[in-house]
């Protein structure tokens, strides 16, 4: 029998970027551009705007005023926050991306090229609500090399361009 001595294979590298820091996403998957999760977010909060003009006509209609008093503006100013708290929790449970992501033809992975769990949705979610109220969260994508925003990095995941399941149309 020939036995044949082969070199250990070599203990895996990092994934370095351009610089020398390492890179924190292991696939190989792309990070969605700043303009397409600016779309996506349009789209969401565009339905999230829908369901509140909804709710101000609904509440005229069933005799509120919207009266410019403290109460009456606590009112009808605290429900759109509410709305689009609602709007996202609701995803984040349902484990599924929202109608804009869907729309724009992103989905979520994790660092690792998977799907998310419904605990690392209910992360992003919890970071993106961090970071509405700081903007600072938001706006760290411009300064971090892989661009992810603070949603990214706490819960692991980044929205990445959706792959099409056929091959054929991507040669055309």
């Amino acid at each position: 029998m020939l036995d044949l001595d082969f070199l250990p294979p070599a203990p895996p590298k990092p994934r370095t970027l351009g610089t020398t820091v390492e890179a924190v996403i292991y696939c190989e998957d792309p990070v969605a551009s700043r303009l397409h999760r600016a779309v996506a977010a349009g789209l969401d909060w565009s339905m999230v705007l829908l369901a509140y003009g909804l709710y101000l006509l609904v509440y005229r209609f069933c005799g509120g005023e919207l009266l410019l008093d403290k109460s009456s503006l606590l009112l009808i100013g605290g429900v759109l926050p509410l709305l689009g708290c609602l709007y996202g929790l609701t995803w984040a449970v349902a484990g599924n991306e929202t109608p804009g992501m869907r729309w724009a033809k992103l989905r979520l992975t994790t660092f690792d090229g998977f799907r998310p769990e419904r605990s690392e949705r209910l992360l992003r979610f919890a970071g993106s609500c961090l970071s509405l109220c700081t903007m600072v969260g938001l706006l760290w994508s411009f300064a971090d090399e892989e661009s992810l925003a603070w949603p990214d990095h706490i819960s692991g995941t980044f929205p990445t361009p959706r792959r099409l399941e056929s091959q054929i149309l991507l040669r055309m």
